[in-house]
């Protein structure tokens, strides 16, 4: 089993986490940017919820690790199983068993598929309580920097970043058609950061959320990546269009105000917009398709169509505000756009539940009780927060 160095040393922070606590700020930033992709924060879910490791940890540090790592390589053929299972745990493995060794605790895989002995601790709570990690920008040259609020200027040999307010902001003057290279921004769970562009482009991103774009644009054109959902000024230029290009789909102003949301776990692709006038390409259909949207317009690209419905901006921007706005939205995809706030999991005990209708309006800085009491009165379903390990769950039934 060939393992990369960014492995180890992911795994290692991640035993560091689970055991002592703490991480120093370089150490926090490094990890942050591996979660930032969503496959890999489902796979560090998986890992923590085998804890037990502190309670554990005497236990396992006495068993003969070389042995029992040969034997979780044996049990789990890494190398030579042909079978598609239905998660990827071939990769999942690949981090947690490193993860278990450096911990000198690597028979903990062994053990847990050996016995039933070792169960989940299920507790119910009143609240989540959140853990916010700070955004994450990592520069051109491969640096990773944690956007504390305590670091006002952020150098680099691309020149002077600004930091204040939870907002970079570039300086344009300074580039000086001097810079190469792409920057990105990391925004973790239950927060919400803004960068200023070069060209004076405004963009506002959202939690668990990605921006990739070049530290100064040049030439005839201006073109960002974006992984999760973001709310953009773009600042006019005829000769130079902006584009900003997700997995699902594409979209192209000169200059105009518009809000793009492309998670990968919502499966759907949609992009709204509030001024002015934008042309949305959906990258996954077979004729490639294209809609140019008028203000209060927005084109949603689901299964592979393109479609363009009118709606009302505010609804698909109040999030940059700070706030939770939902009309006339069903359940299921209520909890999902909390859960990137307030980072858990959503149960629903019957499936009929997931399609309930709900409008209202609340601010994100409100614990999530306050939101779920309203749901639950003026929807008559019931709602439990439980938290198994390190993970929490929002359980809905009638």
């Amino acid at each position: 089993m060939s393992l990369g160095k960014k492995e180890f040393i992911i795994a290692d922070l991640i035993r560091k986490e689970l055991l002592i606590g703490e991480l120093s700020i370089e150490e926090k930033a490094f990890l942050q940017e591996w979660l930032s992709k969503p496959e890999n924060q489902e796979y560090y879910q998986k890992v923590i919820d085998l804890e037990t490791l502190k309670s554990k940890q005497a236990f396992y540090s006495s068993i003969n690790t070389d042995l029992a790592f040969e034997r979780i390589k044996q049990k789990i053929n890494f190398e030579e199983t042909p079978v598609k299972p239905l998660f990827n745990y071939k990769r999942l493995f690949r981090y947690a068993a490193i993860v278990l060794f450096l911990a000198g605790i690597s028979a903990v895989f062994y053990y847990l598929n050996t016995s039933d002995e070792i169960q989940k601790q299920e507790v119910v709570v009143k609240t989540i309580e959140t853990k916010y990690n700070n955004p994450t920008l990592v520069l051109a040259d491969g640096t990773v920097v944690s956007l504390e609020p305590k670091k006002e200027k952020i150098v680099s040999k691309n020149g002077v970043i600004s930091n204040v307010n939870q907002v970079l902001v570039y300086d344009a003057k300074a580039l000086q058609g001097k810079t190469t290279g792409e920057n990105t921004l990391i925004v973790p769970v239950g927060g919400i950061y803004a960068v200023n562009l070069s060209d004076g482009t405004k963009v506002w991103l959202n939690s668990k959320s990605s921006l990739k774009y070049p530290v100064e644009f040049s030439g005839n054109k201006r073109t960002v990546t974006l992984e999760g959902e973001a709310y953009f000024e773009v600042s006019k230029n005829p000769h130079s269009p902006f584009t900003v290009k997700t997995n699902s789909g594409n979209v192209t102003v000169l200059g105009t105000h518009f809000n793009v949301s492309a998670y990968a776990e919502d499966k759907l692709f949609a992009a709204t917009l509030a001024e002015g006038k934008v042309q949305v390409s959906e990258t996954n259909t077979k004729n490639n398709e294209l809609v140019i949207l008028k203000p209060g317009q927005q084109a949603r690209a689901s299964n592979a169509v393109l479609d363009v419905v009118e709606v009302d901006p505010s609804v698909y921007t109040a999030w940059k505000d700070g706030k939770f706005y939902f009309e006339n939205e069903n359940l299921k995809s209520i909890l999902n756009k909390m859960s990137r706030w307030y980072s858990f999991n959503v149960k629903f005990e019957q499936k009929s539940l997931e399609q309930i209708k709900f409008t209202g309006i609340v601010l994100k800085e409100e614990p999530i009780e306050n939101l779920l009491d309203i749901i639950s009165k003026t929807s008559n379903i019931k709602y439990k927060i439980t938290k198994v390990n390190q993970t929490y769950e929002v359980t809905v039934s009638k």
